[in-house]
């Protein structure tokens, strides 16, 4: 045995051997061989699970696909392990190094952690001359090659597989059916015990990250790829992904752990992003107001802006529907059917009022078909056909979403960025919500050359936005929310959308929580807030409630967008929106965790959230027409099953005393949140 780096005295750190032709990485949690014969990896955690026979590969621009297990030299020495302190702590980083005569190096870097039940994996590849890929994969297991292979649980039947959407556009909905693959992230795991594997990408300024899985079997998925280079119809590509070139190419950083709660694992990948790119600053509370669009549309005018913001002030703000007296009235698209002078006064009248102004806008998209029409913000400098982002025969990408995609490296999309921005601080906004921003992240010809990829364009448009909008600069907060975007990079918005849009029927509630019921971990972690969309209370007052109450438990942004002129409306809202111990709950800003995660494309009825000792409770029933029985595990949610608890109903006022399990009667349409407090 021939021990490649002295044992630490630390019980706890990372220990590294050679044995047998293998390197063993061996820390508390998690132990890593590299099998130094074949190229391949096992990773093990301590209960048992594992992902066996992991390899790496990539595909060249040249068209040569490269794979550790083809290659004749795996090393490891003495000076390829060294000792790292980062974000995550303290632990040793390995390099292992796959070599073959004529070929460009494959270097696996692998980051194992003294205290953490995850390790990180990228992928390098280093050649002589000049390289080019728009494909890296750190970890490949297929089962189709090597019987072996696979992502392995210790329990449960067929794992589920998380279809994570790219982002929130064209009504996409997550699914945990055995979902094939996944973007950015996934989590495999059997919804009964809980157990599971989480893997994601940890870096997003060059590359879309992308997870196929396949070959489903009890406890297994036998074909797992965890890569950067994702495009097509997930990402709206028609392009491929941009190719990454250099003597040295590096893969994103990948996350790779396994968790006896699925739930805590993507809330601890959330929080790695977090503690590597930290999220937009946010000291202010949760956002309350209102919104225009459900309500107006494009008839939207400056006498129903400043009615919105006047029934606010009089009659809802009073009854406690703000958060700190703050409260956002936001006029959305359609804000050019005012005057610049109606604008600013509008602003100056919801100032007035005691209430922040917030505007819309889409950076990244035109809407016109004159390609020959100056692009604002430029002097006339360029043409929009100018600033399209192009395919490689030079042509304009067709439309997406119904408007033509814009370069966001492009030096008139840029002063566009600059004018309008300028604008709305000008004229006294203090919220703005940027949709369809996924069009920025599109693969394409860029302007800048040094921008091969689509996130890489991406990141610079948008911190061309968040510097124009810098508190130290504009000299007061200005509140960024993404309505249609892409799910990373994350550190640009306040806020982002969870799904796409959602309005007031039963149906729309149920669409935005299956959102929450695979996406809640966002919030806090990647966004402070998680966005449920705007609040439309003009269906049934069953279905108002619940959309209201999908949107409490969301994290979350608490924007009505109701016709407020119309009595009716007024009534609604009123009753609607003054619950004072259902706004309270909103105003600490949880996002509510689910509890059964097996309804693959829908949404799951049950959510939970904790703080300190106390537990809140929310269900639902998607049903508009039949009434709903759940018998509630209370073991399930967290609690002492041989505790008593007191469940007092946000809404009904009503109590009971619930112990080991709980019968929950719904009726049609009905949602309900109950406060839990040990006796």
């Amino acid at each position: 045995m021939l021990l490649l780096n002295v044992i630490p005295t630390d019980a706890h750190a990372v220990q590294v051997k050679r044995e047998a032709g293998n390197l063993r990485i061996t820390a508390p949690a998690l132990r890593v061989e590299c099998n130094l014969a074949t190229g391949n990896c096992n990773y093990a955690w301590n209960a048992g699970p594992s992902i066996r026979t992991a390899s790496c590969s990539a595909r060249l621009k040249d068209g040569r696909e490269l794979s550790a297990t083809d290659y004749t030299i795996h090393q490891s020495e003495p000076r390829d392990i060294v000792p790292i302190n980062d974000a995550f702590g303290k632990g040793r980083q390995i390099t292992v190094h796959h070599r073959k005569p004529g070929f460009p190096e494959l270097r696996q870097q692998f980051r194992i952690y003294d205290n953490k039940p995850f390790c990180s994996v990228r992928l390098e590849v280093v050649d002589k001359v000049p390289i080019a890929s728009n494909y890296l994969a750190p970890l490949v297991c297929d089962s189709t090659r090597t019987t072996e292979a696979g992502a392995f649980l210790d329990t449960g039947d067929k794992p589920r597989t998380l279809f994570v959407p790219f982002d929130n556009d064209m009504f996409v909905r997550y699914n945990s059916d055995y979902s094939s693959n996944s973007h950015e992230v996934t989590a495999i795991y059997d919804n009964s015990s809980r157990h599971g594997f989480v893997l994601g990408s940890l870096s997003h300024d060059i590359w879309k990250t992308g997870i196929e899985m396949g070959e489903h079997s009890a406890k297994r998925v036998g074909q797992l790829r965890v890569f950067g280079g994702m495009g097509g119809q997930g990402t709206h590509d028609i392009e491929p992904h941009g190719f990454v070139s250099g003597t040295t190419i590096s893969s994103p950083l990948m996350f790779v752990g396994y968790f006896s709660d699925w739930r805590d694992g993507l809330e601890t990948y959330g929080a790695a992003n977090a503690a590597l790119t930290p999220p937009l600053p946010w000291q202010g509370g949760v956002p309350f107001g209102w919104n225009s669009w459900a309500a107006y549309g494009k008839e939207v005018s400056y006498e129903r802006f400043l009615a919105a913001s006047d029934f606010f002030k009089t009659q809802l703000q009073p009854k406690g529907f703000d958060n700190k007296g703050t409260l956002y009235i936001n006029v959305d698209s359609f804000w050019d059917n005012m005057t610049t002078a109606q604008l600013i006064e509008a602003a100056r009248h919801i100032h007035a009022n005691g209430q922040k102004a917030g505007i819309y806008w889409t950076p990244f998209t035109y809407w016109g078909d004159n390609f020959n029409q100056k692009v604002e913000g430029t002097n006339a400098r360029y043409t929009f056909g100018d600033i399209a982002l192009k395919d490689a025969s030079g042509k304009p990408l067709p439309k997406l979403d119904g408007g033509y995609p814009l370069d966001p490296s492009h030096p008139g999309t840029l002063a566009r960025i600059d004018w309008q921005m300028k604008r709305f601080v000008d004229w006294g906004y203090d919220f703005v919500k940027l949709d369809f921003i996924n069009a920025g992240a599109l693969e394409g010809v860029h302007y800048d050359p040094q921008l091969t990829t689509g996130i890489a364009a991406y990141n610079v448009g948008m911190k061309r936005i968040v510097d124009a909008l810098n508190p130290q600069k504009i000299g007061r907060p200005f509140f960024i929310s993404l309505s249609i975007a892409p799910l990373f990079p994350s550190h640009y918005a306040h806020g982002r959308r969870g799904s796409c849009d959602a309005f007031g029927s039963l149906n729309d509630s149920e669409y935005m929580l299956n959102s929450l019921t695979y996406g809640w971990w966002v919030n806090r972690t990647l966004y402070r807030f998680n966005d449920p969309d705007h609040i439309v209370l003009s269906a049934s007052e069953a279905e108002a409630r619940t959309r209201f109450n999908s949107a409490v438990i969301a994290g979350t942004m608490l924007l009505d967008s109701d016709d407020l002129t119309k009595p009716e409306n007024q009534q609604r809202a009123l009753k609607i929106l003054t619950n004072s111990d259902v706004n309270a709950l909103a105003k600490q800003g949880h996002a509510f965790r689910p509890v059964e995660v097996d309804t693959g494309s829908h949404s799951t009825n049950i959510f939970v959230a904790r703080e300190g000792r106390d537990y809140w409770v929310a269900a639902f029933n998607f049903d508009g027409k039949q009434s709903k029985q759940i018998k509630l595990d209370l073991a399930r949610i967290g609690l002492k099953p041989n505790s008593t608890y007191h469940a007092q109903d946000l809404w009904g006022h009503s109590a009971e005393s619930v112990k080991q399990s709980w019968d929950i009667s719904l009726a049609p349409a009905e949602s309900r949140i109950w406060r839990l407090t040990k006796r």
